[in-house]
């Protein structure tokens, strides 16, 4: 029967006498010796080391998902992006990010990424391995930066380029922020007001024979039937993740979806704005970093998260394949503007096509922030208009019954 493989920890002294660490895995002690001997190192010291799941329950990370994040990326980048331009070895790089990183879901990435590099392995190759942390415009930079000889400055323009994705979203989230709050306490007030004092007023206009106000009696009426509401409910989330599912599965059916949200009036624009924003600071940042034109293209065109406007871009692409100009190739694709054709025809004819793509990714993402800061301060005075004008009918109509309990109490 085959032994699982397990981690060990090791010291061993290099060819040039240098103590070195790291991690492996191996299904016996004897097997991670002879691992060692194989990749020319000297064992001094080999020890089992806890695997990721067998950590004490007290170690794990329970909230936090097995998967790393874009933010735990991008982190990963600046600390490796430092200590590159610092003069350290790779590999030296890579097993101090892996001792000290942040976050735990990081650490087994990294780990893996440096017993490949370990083996011989090119850093791109590597990180080609954990596609679920290093997309493809990753792997690119990163093979570009070896064949150059510059890989210093590229991980910088990496951790630069992941920054601004992370600063793009955090200010989307932060714009979020107070009309969702602003709906949790709406619906805080509105089940204080549903289920505390309408089950109390109730019972006294029953007794006294009056008729309810319409308000309260629609409002017994739906606690009356709540199984009826709660399984409509059930019902309707089920509906909801089968047609989600049904769109995640199928490539048409997000194709569809795609190009209905690109035809909307406010969200269309959005959309366009962002992902065209995406794909040129990732161009921009390819060519800079000497990707060649093909490899970059479809590089940037797999951060592209519409699907429409991502098919358009797959098209250009064998456009450009032929011999014909980027801005030829991108003239009348779905959510490519025209000032961003014409800058990158500008760009083409002066030669400076990476400065102009990353130009123009600065111009989308300050027309969409400013689009987003606009449509957040309309939705806030809107929401609270509407939510207090909801919290103001409910009290209102409480009050009125309280008054018709005191004529009732009077008489």
């Amino acid at each position: 029967m085959t032994q699982r493989a397990r981690n060990y920890r090791y010291s061993a002294y290099t060819r040039a006498g240098s103590l070195t660490e790291g991690r492996l895995q191996a299904s016996t002690l004897d097997e991670a010796i002879e691992t060692l001997w194989g990749r020319g190192l000297t064992p001094f010291e080999t020890l089992e080391d806890s695997a990721p799941g067998t950590a004490r329950w007290w170690r794990r990370d329970f909230l936090s998902p097995h998967k790393a994040s874009p933010r735990d990326v991008a982190a990963f980048t600046r600390e490796f992006a430092t200590l590159v331009q610092s003069g350290i070895a790779i590999d030296d790089a890579l097993r101090i990010v892996a001792e000290q990183s942040g976050t735990g879901r990081m650490r087994p990435v990294v780990a893996g990424v440096l017993d490949l590099v370990l083996d011989g392995a090119h850093l791109s190759d590597a990180m080609a391995h954990h596609p679920e942390a290093f997309q493809d415009d990753y792997v690119s930079m990163t093979r570009a930066g070896e064949v150059s000889g510059d890989l210093a400055k590229v991980f910088g323009e990496l951790a630069d380029l992941l920054e601004r994705r992370q600063e793009l979203a955090g200010k989307v989230t932060s714009a979020l922020v107070y009309p969702c709050v602003l709906i949790v306490l709406a619906v805080v007030s509105v089940g204080v007001v549903v289920a505390v004092l309408v089950p109390g007023l109730a019972p006294i206009f029953a007794q006294s024979g009056r008729p309810m106000p319409p308000m309260i009696a629609f409002i017994v009426r739906c606690e009356q039937s709540w199984p009826t509401i709660a399984m409509s409910g059930v019902a309707i989330a089920i509906c909801m993740l089968a047609i989600g599912g049904a769109l995640s599965r199928s490539e048409s059916l997000r194709l569809a979806a795609d190009r209905i949200l690109l035809g909307l009036p406010l969200a269309g624009t959005l959309s366009a704005e962002q992902n065209l924003a995406r794909f040129a600071r990732t161009l921009g940042s390819l060519l800079r970093a000497g990707v060649p034109m093909l490899a970059a293209q479809t590089s940037a065109g797999s951060v592209v998260r519409n699907r429409h406007i991502a098919s358009g871009l797959a098209a250009a692409l064998e456009i450009v394949r032929d011999g014909r100009s980027l801005s030829q190739a991108l003239s009348g694709r779905p959510g490519v503007a025209p000032v961003a054709l014409r800058m990158i025809a500008v760009g083409e004819e002066t030669g400076k096509l990476s400065q102009m793509l990353l130009r123009i990714a600065v111009i989308l993402e300050q027309q969409s922030q400013r689009r987003i800061e606009r449509l957040m301060t309309l939705l806030t005075p809107a929401l609270t208009i509407a939510i207090a004008g909801l919290v103001g009918a409910l009290i209102f109509t409480v009050m009125n019954a309280i008054l018709s309990v005191n004529e009732l109490a009077v008489r």
